[in-house]
C-alpha cells in the first residue's frame, strides 16, 4: 500500500478519486440548495394557486360578503391534505375546511404572505398563504395551509433526488474507471522504461532508457538520464582506456626484469621473480578486464565448454603440477554448445581455477566439471567463499574487495563481468569441504543482451 501511495500511478489514483468524491459532494450539495429553492418556490406557487382559486369564488353583494367556494376546489385542498379558512371584514369566519374554525395567523394589511406554523397542538407542522382578496372593498382574506411533508413538490424533488442518484453515481464510477485506464495506458512507456533502467548493471553505461510514447514531461527527464548516461559512458571509457594504456606499458619492463632475474644467482631473486609473476597476473587481468569493456557477441560466435574447460586446464596444468596440487576436468561425451567468445570464456575458467590453485591445500586436486545445464564448474577444497564474497548484489555493486581471505579481487570481478556479457551468471557457495564456483550459460539460441 505505501508502494502504491508513492508511485505515480498511485498519486493519480488517490487524486482523482479525492476529486470525484469532491465533485460528487459539492454538486450534491449544489443541487440542495439549487432544488429547496425550487420547492420552495414551487410550494408558494401551488400555495398562491389555491388561494386565487378560492378568491374568485368569494362575492360581496353591497355590505354583504358571501363564499360560496366550488366544491371541486374543496375536494382537490382536502385530497391534498391541506386546509383553508376565508375570514370576513370583521374576523368572523365565513368558510372553510371542516376542522378550520379560527384564522391560522391574525391577518395583516399586506396584501400576501406566507407563513409556516410548527407542530404544536397540530399534528403535523403547515406551510400556508394569507391572501388580501382584492376587488372586495371590505377587507376579505383567505387563508390556505398544507402539511410541510405533503406539498407536491416534496415528493417530485425526492423522487427525482433518487432517480438522478442511480444514474449519477455509477456515472461518477465510470468516468473514474476511465480515467484510471487512460492513466495506466499513458504510464504504460513509464513502467518499461522503469524496468530498464532497473536492468542497468555496473559497466552497463552504454544502454540508454527508451524514449518511445512518453509523455514530454516524462520524456524531458527521461532524456536528462540518458543525456546523463552519455557523460558516464564517456567517462567509463576513457577510465578503461588508461587501465588498458597502463596494462600495456607494464608488460614490458616487467618482461625485462623477469628476464635479468633469470639469469641471476642471488637468493632475493627467486622471491623477486615470484613477485613478478604475479604482477604479470595481475596486468592480464587488467587487460582482460578492458577487453570486456568492449566485448560484444556477434551472431555465430558460439563456445565449446568442454573445449574451454580443458585448453584452461592444460595451460594451467604445469603450475599446479610444479605446486603440489593436481587438476582434473570431467564433462560429458557430448559437446555442449553456447553463444560467446572464446578467448574470453577460457580467461573467465583460468581466472577461476588460479583462484582455486591460491587456496586448495597441498596434495588436493582442482576438478573443473562441464555440465549440460550448460556451466562449468570449479571446486577445491580450500577454507571456501567468505560470506560478503558469497552475496551477488555485494558483487554487482563492487563491495567485495578480495577473491577469498587474500587477493586483488580481479580475478572473481572478470568472471562475473564475463557472464554477464554473456548473458549468464556466476555463483559461488561452499561446500562441506571447499568452495565451489559455477559458471551458468544460457542455452544455444537464448538471445543475449
Amino acid at each position: 500500500m505505501k508502494r502504491l501511495v508513492r508511485g505515480l500511478f498511485g498519486r493519480l489514483m488517490i487524486g482523482m478519486v479525492a476529486v470525484s468524491v469532491v465533485a460528487v459532494c459539492v454538486t450534491a450539495v449544489f443541487l440542495y440548495i439549487r432544488f429547496d429553492t425550487i420547492n420552495t418556490r414551487f410550494r408558494e406557487g401551488t400555495l398562491h394557486s389555491f388561494a386565487m382559486s378560492i378568491a374568485k369564488d368569494v362575492r360581496a353583494v353591497g355590505h354583504v360578503v358571501t363564499a360560496p367556494i366550488r366544491q371541486s376546489t374543496v375536494h382537490r385542498i382536502a385530497q391534498e391534505g391541506g386546509h383553508f379558512i376565508v375570514i370576513g371584514p370583521s374576523g368572523e369566519r365565513l368558510t372553510g375546511s371542516a376542522d378550520v374554525h379560527d384564522p391560522f395567523v391574525p391577518v395583516e394589511e399586506m396584501a400576501e404572505h406566507y407563513f409556516e406554523l410548527p407542530k404544536g397542538n397540530s399534528p403535523e407542522a403547515l406551510y400556508g398563504i394569507s391572501l388580501r382578496i382584492h376587488g372586495i372593498a371590505q377587507p376579505t382574506y383567505v387563508q390556505v395551509a398544507f402539511p410541510s411533508s405533503d406539498v407536491v413538490f416534496d415528493s417530485v424533488l425526492e423522487e427525482f433526488m433518487q432517480d438522478i442518484a442511480w444514474l449519477w453515481i455509477p456515472f461518477m464510477l465510470l468516468m473514474l474507471a476511465t480515467n484510471l485506464l487512460v492513466a495506466r495506458i499513458a504510464l504504460r512507456p513509464l513502467s518499461q522504461t522503469v524496468e530498464e533502467a532497473e536492468a542497468i548493471q555496473p559497466g552497463g553505461v552504454s544502454v540508454t532508457l527508451s524514449e518511445k510514447g512518453l509523455p514530454d514531461d516524462v520524456l524531458a527527464l527521461v532524456r536528462a538520464v540518458n543525456q546523463a548516461l552519455g557523460r558516464l559512458r564517456q567517462g567509463y571509457r576513457a577510465q578503461e582506456e588508461f587501465v588498458g594504456d597502463m596494462a600495456h606499458e607494464l608488460r614490458t619492463p616487467l618482461a625485462v626484469m623477469k628476464t635479468q632475474l633469470a639469469v641471476t644467482d642471488e637468493p632475493y631473486a627467486r622471491v623477486l621473480e615470484k613477485e613478478l609473476v604475479a604482477m604479470e597476473r595481475l596486468v592480464e587481468q587488467l587487460l582482460d578486464r578492458v577487453r570486456l569493456g568492449r566485448f560484444r557477441i556477434e551472431p555465430g560466435d558460439v563456445v565449446e565448454l568442454r573445449e574451454a574447460a580443458r585448453e584452461a586446464a592444460a595451460y594451467l596444468a604445469p603450475q599446479v603440477i610444479a605446486r603440489n596440487r593436481s587438476i582434473e576436468v570431467i564433462a560429458g561425451p557430448a559437446p555442449v554448445v553456447v553463444a560467446g567468445g572464446r578467448d574470453d570464456v577460457f580467461r573467465a575458467v583460468r581466472n577461476l581455477i588460479e583462484n582455486a590453485l591460491d587456496h586448495t591445500p597441498e596434495a588436493t586436486t582442482i576438478s573443473v566439471e562441464v555440465t549440460d545445464a550448460p556451466a562449468i564448474r570449479v571446486r577445491d577444497h580450500g577454507p571456501g567463499f567468505p560470506a560478503e564474497v558469497l552475496d551477488a548484489e555485494r558483487r554487482r555493486r563492487g563491495l567485495v574487495r578480495s577473491d577469498r581471505r587474500n587477493g586483488v579481487g580481479l580475478g572473481l570481478a572478470i568472471v562475473e563481468r564475463t557472464m554477464m556479457v554473456h548473458g549468464g551468471r556466476l555463483e559461488l557457495s561452499n561446500g562441506t569441504v571447499g568452495g565451489c564456483a559455477e559458471m551458468c550459460f544460457p542455452p544455444l539460441g537464448t538471445e543475449v543482451g
